[in-house]
């Protein structure tokens, strides 16, 4: 005898002929209590201890990776509101050089070509040009350092499950979090989530969305504007090598109650080359001076010969995003 036979009133005439309103409804319940108990697995639960250590020790890693980088040589395309373009860098122990020679995916106009040049002679010659280079580049680094160290205390987080070999976390505002510095005032509004490869523990993705609006300085300094994002991943190059391979921030708010802005940045990074250690800055200057032409989508000019411990990573990568598609 059938459940629904069980339960229903009347005679075994009634119950053959069961009103269809009615079984509908009797078969919508069964379903929900058979399916309640395989959804509730799949509900994120609070992260556990273990997770929690999971977290700080994958940010430990990549705060390593920013402080001591293994040096390369790749292709950065920055998207802007206005267009787009393409920089060759090579990194040193010292530094980056960069040249612009992408705008808007065309070749630069021997006018473009020359201001470059202009620009990196200056950098070979003229010290306190160099000099603010690198302070440029160090006060990035530091600012991205300052959003890593203060990303494990900043959220309350919730494991959501694997994905493809990587663990999936949730996070949302701990009210308790205090900034210590504007770069991190964004963690007080942002929702996401982050994705984590647990073997290597390192950081592969972070996706938020500011789902308020953030004020600082008591509101008279600044304020973010509800809808920011903050999205970047990293792309594992070789064993153990690890580069960030997109960024996409779009900020909008206001500074001192009256004056918009907006911060926009879209980057893509590939074709990633090592780059010999000893390499120095003014080395790499003068490599980008030499050989601009050579400066295409896909290619490359030939580094010069690389120490042996580097050779078994000398083939470029695409820097393919490994991290999970939605």
């Amino acid at each position: 005898m059938s459940l629904f036979a069980q339960n229903a009133p009347g005679s075994g005439c009634h119950r053959r002929h069961m009103p269809r309103r009615r079984s509908a409804l009797y078969t919508m319940v069964l379903i929900a209590l058979l399916a309640s108990p395989a959804l509730a697995q799949k509900q994120p639960r609070p992260a556990s201890e273990d997770d929690l250590a999971l977290i700080h020790r994958a940010s430990k890693s990549e705060l390593a990776e920013l402080e001591s980088p293994k040096p390369c040589r790749y292709q950065e395309r920055l998207d802007w509101n206005w267009g787009s373009e393409t920089r060759s860098v090579i990194e040193t122990a010292d530094g980056r050089a960069d040249r612009i020679v992408l705008f808007n995916g065309e070749p630069l106009s021997p006018e473009q070509q020359a201001k470059q040049e202009h620009r990196l002679n200056k950098l070979l010659s003229d010290h306190d040009a160099l000099k603010n280079e690198l302070k440029d580049q160090q006060s990035e680094t530091q600012r991205r350092v300052r959003m890593l160290k203060a990303f494990p205390k900043a959220f309350f987080f919730d494991f959501a499950g694997s994905e493809k070999g990587l663990f999936r976390f949730d996070f949302r505002p701990d009210p308790e979090f205090s900034p210590k510095d504007r770069e991190t005032q964004m963690y007080r509004g942002m929702e996401g989530s982050v994705w984590i490869e647990p073997v290597q523990e390192r950081i592969v993705r972070i996706e938020g969305v500011l789902v308020k609006d953030v004020s600082f300085g008591w509101g008279v300094v600044g304020r973010l504007s509800k809808g920011g994002i903050y999205e970047i991943a990293q792309t594992q190059l070789s064993p153990g090598r690890w580069r960030i391979t997109s960024m996409d921030i779009d900020l909008k708010g206001k500074m001192f109650l009256i004056n918009s802005f907006r911060f926009q940045r879209k980057e893509t990074n590939l074709r990633f080359q090592p780059v010999s250690g000893d390499m120095t800055l003014q080395e790499a200057i003068q490599e980008l001076l030499d050989a601009p032409e050579q400066e295409r989508p896909g290619k490359h000019p030939p580094l010069r010969k690389q120490n042996p411990r580097d050779q078994r990573h000398s083939a470029p990568h695409d820097g393919e995003n490994l991290s999970p598609r939605h």
